[in-house]
């Protein structure tokens, strides 16, 4: 993505409020893999059993934002990623801590796209998900 730091700029500028909640930090673009990654940290609020574990679908809602971030920044705003499917496996357990999600397009056609998303923490594979995204024209 050529223009990333403009187009990440006007993402800044108007994110959506859930993604403070989910502990949303900021993101940045590889030119050399193709992987957008985004780091959060989860809050005790978001978590069960005493306040050790990061709720599962919290962890799926970073998992879907990173995966959809990817397609608005690539497509430049002009399309909503509305998540048709997602498919989730937990491999570990979250903790309210610092976490980075590395999402890939796997493939992109003209009105869907198929995406896939790895959440790690302290170099740990916690979670996994695939997607799949129908593009629509913001209104």
């Amino acid at each position: 993505m050529d223009n990333f730091n403009e187009i990440q700029r006007q993402f800044l500028d108007e994110k959506p409020a859930f993604l403070d909640i989910l502990g949303f930090k900021g993101s940045s673009f590889n030119d050399e893999t193709k992987l957008y990654s985004c780091i959060f940290e989860p809050s005790e609020v978001l978590t069960h059993s005493n306040g050790s574990i990061v709720q599962g679908g919290f962890i799926a809602g970073m998992l879907d934002s990173a995966m959809a971030q990817y397609i608005l920044h690539l497509h430049e705003f002009k399309v909503n990623p509305l998540t048709l499917h997602i498919d989730v496996t937990y491999l570990l357990p979250c903790r309210p801590a610092e976490i980075q999600v590395t999402s890939r397009i796997l493939k992109a056609g003209k009105s869907i796209v198929f995406t896939s998303a790895e959440l790690t923490q302290d170099g740990n594979l916690v979670a996994i998900a695939s997607a799949t995204n129908k593009l629509v024209p913001f209104l």
